[in-house]
């Protein structure tokens, strides 16, 4: 019989949940999924019945339960910088409704977990931005651009396990491209100055790359092309540049997501391969057919050879989060 794993992929806004079954070869297979808005809910007590009702199961009737989580879990209580509409008592919770044994992971480890199964074997899962093989035993790194930026780095061990790093790498500040060309510095250069100059950040409020790329990043970038667009949104930012009417913003947009890219690259010598997911990746997969992209990663020169045997791909396809999060119980819960 296989067993059943309840997945939560819970971020700042939106939280998605998938029934997982799990058999002992390794096979998983996403059964059933639901998402729903969290200010929609109360409490964490009505979301999770929200997220029962429609998976048409309870909590309590799973072999084990793994959440992905944006924020940090103390033990009782999950944490978000920007806060949560209402406690996120996840302790209390499992305690009172007698949940099986479940754990609270960052929201990228199990974009980490989802690279140990066969899951980037299938190639509609995948979008492969080079031909580099993957070293089964190399280093591996998640990095996704959403609401925020986040990334996991992880190993798999030769018994089967597996290890997990801990890293903000998407709080660092903005790099100073190490070698590029006088357009591309000049830009970057002026960029920055615009940024702290013209209030679209407070004078105290870090400038980090998560402050252009993700969130109401593109909206930052595309103003410094058009001083009025501060006061639009995301997403319109976003549709302009689908529709082709953003070509400046999104050029600038894949130069500095390229350099992030390169960054991590040199950070972290993943020859288990870079993996790039997250909303604002997948809803513009434009960005990867883009020169500037490709630029920006080579700002960042030192070992370049070498790291372009490192396997670089996109996480295109939507269960990801929920394989990971199965792989993980079924090593740490189960």
């Amino acid at each position: 019989m296989p067993k059943k794993i309840i997945a939560w992929d819970l971020g700042a806004t939106k939280c998605a949940a998938a029934i997982v079954e799990y058999r002992k070869n390794n096979a998983f297979q996403c059964k059933k999924r639901a998402c729903v808005k969290i200010q929609s809910h109360t409490s964490l007590d009505e979301l999770s019945t929200a997220l029962e009702n429609l998976l048409e199961i309870k909590m309590t009737d799973a072999d084990s339960i793994c959440i992905g989580a944006a924020g940090q879990y103390d033990g009782e209580y999950l944490q978000l910088a920007a806060g949560y509409p209402y406690p996120m008592g996840f302790a209390a919770l499992a305690k009172q409704q007698q949940w099986p044994p479940f754990a609270i992971v960052h929201d990228y480890s199990p974009v980490i977990c989802a690279t140990f199964t066969s899951y980037i074997e299938e190639t509609k899962n995948i979008k492969s931005l080079n031909q580099a093989k993957i070293n089964p035993l190399g280093r591996r790194v998640a990095l996704g651009i959403g609401t925020g930026v986040g990334l996991k780095d992880g190993l798999l061990l030769t018994n089967g396990d597996f290890w997990l790093g801990t890293n903000e790498v998407g709080h660092i500040g903005i790099t100073t491209p190490p070698l590029t060309e006088k357009i591309y510095l000049e830009r970057h250069h002026d960029l920055l100055r615009f940024l702290r100059s013209d209030g679209l950040l407070k004078e105290n409020e870090t400038l980090t790359f998560e402050k252009i790329l993700a969130g109401r990043g593109i909206v930052r970038l595309h103003s410094y092309f058009d001083r009025h667009a501060k006061y639009r949104t995301s997403e319109e930012i976003g549709n302009l540049v689908r529709r082709g009417q953003a070509n400046e913003t999104l050029a600038t947009f894949a130069w500095y997501l390229g350099l992030l890219v390169g960054t991590v690259q040199l950070s972290f010598m993943p020859d288990g391969g870079l993996w790039l997911t997250g909303g604002v990746i997948l809803n513009h997969l434009e960005i990867f057919d883009h020169p500037d992209f490709y630029n920006g990663i080579e700002s960042s020169p030192a070992y370049l050879n070498l790291r372009q045997q490192f396997p670089l791909a996109v996480l295109c396809n939507t269960e990801h989060a929920f394989m990971g999060a199965a792989y993980y119980a079924s090593k740490r819960l189960m």
